[in-house]
């Protein structure tokens, strides 16, 4: 049987799960030598984008028979940019594998650890780039909250803590900031952390956001982020420093209820957007287009 190629420029997890399917082979890239030797370049059956629209990923959409983008923000812009059809663009959201975490108890344990009463709620705030992803206005954003019971977490690398650290020296945060450096198990915090904010100036789809969902905590995310396609209208901020996230946190975090009700339709949508999801969602619509194309879009692929 003939395999189905396609073709990458990042290993995502759910990348790494498609090169252990045997209906699947990655075509390699043209080579320098290939280019030297004229040889014509190949493209492959599904193009999976990732990263900026440059020349090679236009190239790729013109000439690869089916090409996956990660939302639908990009899928536009593709459509635009590239004059492709609409029906040859797929959206796969990003996707990842989940650890298996018993939530209440390890937020128990937790705030057991820092002496802290359990009704004690984590605001949680983390990234690669503190800068980028809004640290500034989630600062801000905490320094409007009315409510008291609540401790604040913000996560990164040895060096962003540090610079962070300098940043917020002139205000009088007592214990309310806990700021931890290389933590090592991410998907823990996101389960004990009830709510999670992200600012964040970038465009590319944040997957921390699938995350705390998928942990059952709430979220809260710029709208031009194209994780907010994932989110409802209450979870989304017009921009970074929106003055209506502070008031929309102290609502949560003053009506247990309702944050609980957040969390669990937060979960529902984020189980479906696990690696293994993903990879049944993704035959199924390789299927698909092969029954409706007749097999000939593959090339015959039975």
């Amino acid at each position: 049987m003939t395999k189905i190629t396609f073709g990458y420029k990042t290993k995502t997890p759910f990348i790494e799960a498609l090169l252990q399917n045997d209906s699947f082979e990655p075509l390699k890239p043209h080579s320098l030598f290939k280019k030297l030797t004229l040889k014509a370049k190949e493209y492959p059956d599904v193009y999976f984008h990732q990263g900026r629209v440059d020349n090679d990923a236009l190239d790729n959409f013109k000439h690869s028979k089916i090409c996956i983008v990660n939302s639908h923000a990009i899928k536009a812009q593709v459509i635009e940019t590239a004059k492709v059809q609409a029906n040859k663009i797929e959206v796969v959201y990003p996707s990842f594998v989940p650890k298996e975490i018993d939530i209440k108890a390890s937020k128990k344990e937790f705030l057991a650890q820092l002496n802290l009463d359990k009704k004690t709620k984590i605001i949680l705030f983390t990234a690669n780039n503190l800068k980028n992803s809004g640290v500034k206005e989630f600062i801000h954003t905490i320094l409007q909250l009315n409510s008291i019971n609540f401790r604040v977490i913000i996560a990164s690398d040895t060096q962003q803590i540090t610079n962070l650290k300098f940043q917020i020296a002139k205000y009088n945060f007592e214990d309310k900031v806990l700021l931890y450096e290389n933590f090592e198990n991410m998907d823990l915090l996101f389960a004990i952390a009830d709510i999670f904010v992200l600012p964040t100036h970038n465009q590319a789809f944040a997957v921390n956001i699938l995350k705390a969902m998928y942990y059952k905590t709430a979220v809260f995310v710029t709208a031009y982020n194209h994780s907010s396609e994932i989110v409802d209208v209450f979870a989304t901020m017009n921009l970074p420093n929106d003055p209506s996230t502070a008031f929309k946190i102290d609502a949560l975090l003053s009506r247990n209820e309702d944050l609980k009700v957040i969390k669990k339709q937060n979960h529902k949508v984020a189980k479906q957007l696990t690696v293994q999801k993903g990879l049944e969602k993704f035959n199924i619509l390789i299927e698909k287009i092969k029954s409706e194309s007749g097999d000939s879009i593959f090339g015959g692929i039975r």
